[in-house]
């Protein structure tokens, strides 16, 4: 057992560990990923109770499969790739469930949002602009919205990607051009309406 918990270093395929792996190797996969799976929840999600729980539902689904695992990426990168089926499905079930209970409370919902108290301006714009860039980024498809992240979050590179979100580099390449598109042209728009107050 000592000697598979020496081989699971940094760069150890899951493949490696396959079939009687202990409990105790794959913990040592979980600590060496568990804080990338959770920024890229968080960053796709916006909630860190979900991205708590999506973290632990992603390992356990990464143990669960590991006799799967077929060691064509690297085992970050297939995390990964669980991690933002685990986001998409959330994404859908939470809009499944909004719609249901607007439905059923006479379409009352109310929404608050925390006062930020006053600031300089400068801080205000700062705040103003992540905001609309938070939107866009928000309003972009599950792909555009993952590569994007990916790629600029967690600064993984273009074949990470692809790997991670088992696509082709240039549809990954064609999905985050269109994604930067969206983000400027709304930065823009958004600096414009700056200039006009």
């Amino acid at each position: 057992m000592e000697s598979k918990l020496t081989a699971l270093g940094s760069e150890a395929t899951l493949a490696e560990a396959t079939g009687a792996v202990s409990r105790d190797a794959f913990h040592r996969i979980v600590l060496e990923h568990q804080r990338r799976i959770h920024r890229v929840l968080l960053a796709l999600l916006h909630d860190s109770d979900a991205a708590d729980s999506l973290t632990q539902e992603c390992f356990l689904r990464a143990f669960e499969r590991r006799a799967g695992f077929r060691g064509e990426a690297n085992i970050g990168t297939w995390l990964v790739r669980i991690a933002i089926n685990l986001a998409r499905d959330h994404t859908r079930s939470r809009r499944v469930a909004f719609w249901r209970h607007l439905l059923r409370n006479d379409g009352s919902h109310n929404a608050t949002m925390p006062d930020p108290g006053p600031s300089p301006d400068r801080a205000l714009m700062a705040r103003e602009r992540l905001h609309a860039v938070q939107t866009t980024v928000d309003r972009l498809s599950h792909r555009q919205r993952a590569c994007f992240l990916l790629r600029f979050v967690e600064a993984m590179t273009l074949e990470e990607i692809a790997q991670a979100m088992d696509l082709k580099v240039g549809t990954v390449k064609a999905h985050l051009a269109r994604a930067v598109g969206t983000v400027r042209r709304a930065v823009v728009e958004w600096e414009g309406s700056w200039e006009d107050i």
